[in-house]
């Protein structure tokens, strides 16, 4: 099984704090305008994101893939696409689908399953779109 390099394994922990990132940052935004239950939803995904990063720079993943160069690319395209979403969003229940996504995406990644990836991504890109 493939292996994750160091490089890339930071290349993904660098992608999904920049999305937790700007999560945080459409909270602070949009504070006076959410109700709390939606602030703390938003923060707690946040916080999925944050961990799914510290993760990926802190371990090396297995994924079942033959070749993850065309998977890296499609995460790298997906992540920017669910950040300036999440960047132009008008309702935060927009903002909650696109990081609820994200850290179904991170997790299918840590799964290491092509299958769930393929899931993942698809899904990342049509909530994002």
């Amino acid at each position: 099984m493939p292996r994750l390099t160091i490089k890339e394994a930071r290349e993904l922990s660098e992608r999904f704090y920049r999305i937790s990132k700007e999560l945080g940052d459409y909270r602070f935004a949009h504070w006076d305008a959410m109700r709390k239950e939606e602030r703390d939803a938003i923060e707690s995904l946040e916080w999925s994101l944050l961990n799914a990063s510290a993760d990926f720079s802190a371990s090396a993943l297995d994924i079942a893939l033959d070749d993850l160069a065309p998977v890296l690319k499609r995460v790298a395209g997906s992540t920017r696409r669910m950040k300036s979403a999440i960047r132009n969003a008008k309702r935060s229940r927009d903002v909650l689908a696109i990081a609820a996504a994200a850290v179904k995406l991170s997790a299918a990644i840590v799964s290491g399953s092509p299958s769930a990836i393929a899931r993942a991504l698809e899904r990342a890109l049509k909530i994002s779109s």
